[in-house]
């Protein structure tokens, strides 16, 4: 008897996770000013092409709270949230297959495990654990695909203490984009980065910023202690700077905030 074919959105989670894996147990965190790691390549060269070209119709995206409203009245920040149900709803086809796979490969388990061990001196140091021991703590994984447009911004902020790690993958078609990335900050209270800066962006020094490389992501353990915070943000969006598209893995303390189950 012939074994049955598993389906393409089974054979796709299985490439992506495994390629995911092996990248991240490849690159060393940096711990200044606060544990962070950057992954080059974090999917499958084929499956990175596919997605470019698959992402879902801008229509399907939700606006993202009154904060990204512009003085036009228009929003600069949308999401598209990778839940089943949503994905279900709103695409078919080939795109259904695509991001089903990929959402079934960054909801997995040994996932979780790869990005944990990794940021391991971050979750134990918020967690007061050994961090050989941080694959105990449990992590839920919200998963978003993000459109920005020119005019967003965000101050620097170290997340809200719901997040246990802030994964993000950029996804530009191309290397124009290198200059999107999102910004390291640290606090720094000398006239220099006090005076002649934007409302929010005044005693804080940008000490770090990874390219927007295509297929490239950056993720961070949150951190917000008093003597500790994992700050970062982003300068606004230039006019010509185009669409920053991102995919986000946020993995949370409490399963209620997981959109992916």
């Amino acid at each position: 008897m012939e074994l049955a074919t598993p389906p393409a959105s089974s054979q796709i989670s299985q490439h992506v996770l495994s390629h995911m894996i092996n990248r991240l147990s490849a690159v060393d965190p940096c711990d200044d000013p606060y544990p962070h790691i950057s992954v080059r390549d974090i999917f499958p060269q084929d499956v990175y092409a596919d997605l470019i070209d698959l992402l879902p119709d801008e229509s399907t995206y939700t606006t993202m709270g009154r904060r990204h409203i512009m003085e036009n009245g228009e929003s600069n920040r949308f999401e598209f949230q990778l839940s089943a149900e949503n994905i279900n709803e709103h695409l078919t086809g080939r795109r259904n297959e695509l991001w089903t796979g990929i959402r079934n490969a960054m909801n997995a388990p040994e996932l979780k495990k790869a990005v944990f061990n990794r940021l391991s001196t971050g979750i134990g140091y918020r967690f007061g654990v050994d961090p050989r021991e941080v694959n105990q703590i449990e992590g839920f994984p919200r998963l978003s695909l993000m459109r920005e447009k020119p005019g967003y911004f965000i101050t620097p902020h170290p997340d809200t203490r719901k997040k246990i790690i802030t994964f993000q993958i950029a996804l530009p078609r191309d290397r124009s984009q290198l200059d999107l990335g999102t910004m390291i900050y640290k606090r720094n209270l000398s006239p220099k980065f006090l005076l002649n800066r934007p409302k929010g962006f005044r005693g804080f020094e940008k000490v770090k910023q990874y390219p927007f490389e295509p297929n490239s992501a950056f993720a961070f353990s949150v951190i917000n202690t008093v003597r500790k915070k994992s700050w970062h943000g982003r300068e606004p969006l230039e006019g010509e700077s185009g669409i920053r598209n991102s995919l986000f893995c946020i993995y949370y303390a409490s399963k209620e905030n997981a959109t992916t189950y």
